[in-house]
């Protein structure tokens, strides 16, 4: 009769258990990257009565009889599903759109996360809501790129968006111009111009004019006009930064002409035309004296000192309004950070004030064999167990796991509230019925005590 209560007993704690889960549950309802947690019971061990028998030619077999001895917590596991997004519009709050975890340096190594509410601090350290630093992949130079940045996809460290020369891009020289448009037959000559930065970032513009040639009927002449008289007769006029006017000594045109054909569109071949012989180091002004400008190598262009290379690729001849404008392709003033974004695949990059952007890093995500082996540690944090596999030091690029990350919002709960209420109901009834089985089992006792009298 003891084993009933006891049975009892252990059915109000597991159920007490369930209930205690449920509630965590339904507290973390808000809790952004919060995953819910699910409850199974087991039966405890059975005393056996009687043992099976096997059947034989007297007598047929008996099954076991068996008494179990009450319940006990099967599993309490976590459950990884996707939360839903919360819209914050907040450039540094991030969500996993799909699989993997934030990596996260704490005292004691990593954690992981699925939190992205996630500040730059005053040292430009991008850190989660505890402090701890958020960790990724930094970018260098890239050696095949001048003046590109590549993510090395090595050991995690934790990110600095401030760190180097992040805060800014260098100047970097013109290589190419593009001249995009139509010629107009009838109009010549038509006059252009073509601007290009230097190694210090001073912008240069220069006149150009193209002449239709009166021997051939689709040519165009090419020639970089010069000045006819004064302190700089036979220099080209320059104008720096918009503003300044200077002279320097005419380059030259690598050809000389563009022809096309009866439909107008262009035969010349190669359609780029260098312009070459470009020194800034022998600047003057209005009065013939030297100018200097600060720029002791010229326009570099990968080591040709003073060579841009001007396209005419997509340059058309038709009767038609006269279009032809030009483009730097390439080259920039210096400038300094005014924003840095985050896009789908982690990948941070700097925003500047000449209107350039440059990688800084990427965010890479944490993927684990069996997510629900994670230990939870509290403040939205997981660590690593032996039964969740280990994190390699390196991590995962976002895509490579087929997931995406959500800038300006957050992943929500996993908690439905409907579903923990349903729960909470039968958990409740368990409860109530295993607590009849011992008012029950102490009512037989006291009757059993009773006969005594």
């Amino acid at each position: 009769m003891m084993r009933s209560m006891y049975s009892g007993v252990s059915g109000l704690r597991v159920h007490q258990t369930k209930m205690d889960v449920i509630s965590n549950n339904i507290a973390n309802i808000n809790t952004v990257g919060f995953k819910r947690s699910s409850t199974s019971f087991k039966d405890s061990f059975n005393q056996t009565l009687t043992s099976a028998t096997a059947a034989n030619a007297d007598r047929g077999g008996l099954n076991p009889q068996q008494v179990g001895l009450g319940a006990n917590v099967g599993s309490i596991v976590t459950i990884m599903g996707q939360g839903a997004a919360q819209r914050t519009d907040y450039g540094s709050d991030l969500m996993i759109d799909g699989d993997g975890f934030f990596i996260v340096k704490d005292p004691d190594g990593f954690s992981f996360t699925r939190a992205g509410v996630f500040e730059i601090d005053a040292k430009g350290n991008l850190v989660d809501a505890n402090g701890y630093k958020v960790c990724g992949w930094k970018a260098v130079e890239d050696p095949d790129n001048p003046g590109q940045q590549k993510v090395v996809q090595d050991t995690v460290t934790p990110i600095n968006i401030y760190e180097g020369d992040n805060l800014y891009v260098g100047a970097q020289p013109t290589k190419n111009v593009e001249f995009t448009g139509n010629f107009d037959p009838s109009v010549s000559p038509q006059k252009n111009t073509v601007s290009f930065y230097d190694t210090q970032g001073n912008k240069y513009t220069i006149n150009i004019q193209f002449d239709k040639d009166q021997t051939a009927a689709n040519k165009w002449n090419i020639s970089i006009p010069t000045v006819a008289t004064g302190n700089n007769q036979g220099k080209v006029e320059v104008t720096i930064n918009n503003d300044k006017k200077a002279y320097m000594a005419a380059p030259q045109l690598g050809a000389n002409s563009l022809e096309f054909d009866a439909n107008g569109k262009l035969t010349t071949n190669p359609s780029s035309i260098k312009l070459s012989g470009i020194d800034l180091t022998q600047l003057t002004d209005d009065k013939g004296q030297a100018l200097n400008m600060g720029t002791t190598t010229g326009v570099v262009n990968g080591g040709n000192a003073g060579e841009i290379a001007i396209e005419f690729g997509t340059v058309t001849q038709f009767k038609s309004k006269a279009t032809l404008t030009s483009e730097m392709k390439d080259g920039n003033q210096a400038g300094s950070m005014t924003g840095y974004s985050i896009d789908g695949n982690g990948i941070i990059r700097g925003t500047y004030s000449n209107g350039q952007s440059k990688i800084l890093a990427q965010i890479p995500l944490a993927n684990f064999k069996n997510p629900a082996g994670l230990e939870k540690v509290g403040s939205n944090l997981f660590k690593e167990t032996g039964n969740s596999s280990e994190f390699d030091g390196i991590g995962n690029e976002v895509s490579a796991l087929g997931s995406r990350i959500q800038s300006g919002a957050l992943e929500m709960s996993n908690v439905d509230l409907s579903y923990e209420f349903s729960e909470m109901i039968t958990t409740q009834r368990g409860f109530q019925a295993n607590s009849r089985i011992i008012t029950t089992s102490d009512e037989m006792i006291q009757e059993l005590v009773n006969l005594k009298r």
